[in-house]
């Protein structure tokens, strides 16, 4: 039986590969597999289901990133319990195709973030246009 789409809000595991990642040409596959949040899901003119991701980190951001920290409830809700602290990076995304995807493994979601979260993460999305970094993992 097939997994259901993801969706705005739903936290999976993710190899990600960060933006300086990217820049030095490290880690082709990606980083560690860690949380990320799913952001923005879109059809493409061709058809396809692509994703967004963010990152979700345990490591408070540093000076020059842009990132949201997680409330106690949402953390919980998210499947982030293990982590006593966390932030959603909002200064770079990975793009996917949930279809072609070589990194998205067939399983099922840790959870997910409410409405009203996942609001706030839209509008600090919003408030980053132009300098948000996409790193495409097709």
């Amino acid at each position: 039986m097939p997994k259901p789409p993801l969706t705005r809000g739903d936290i999976i595991t993710y190899p990600y590969r960060w933006a300086r990642m990217l820049a030095t040409g490290s880690a082709p596959e990606g980083g560690k597999p860690r949380p990320c949040c799913v952001v923005i899901t879109v059809v493409s003119d061709q058809g396809a289901e692509v994703i967004f991701l963010a990152a979700i980190s345990s490591q408070e951001p540093l000076p020059d990133q842009a990132a949201i920290e997680v409330p106690d409830t949402e953390r919980r809700r998210a499947g982030l319990h293990r982590y006593p602290r966390a932030w959603v990076y909002i200064d770079e995304l990975n793009r996917d195709e949930p279809a072609r995807s070589w990194y998205l493994e067939p399983q099922d979601k840790l959870g997910a973030f409410s409405k009203p979260f996942r609001a706030k993460i839209t509008s600090a999305l919003q408030a980053q246009l132009g300098k948000i970094m996409v790193v495409d993992r097709r």
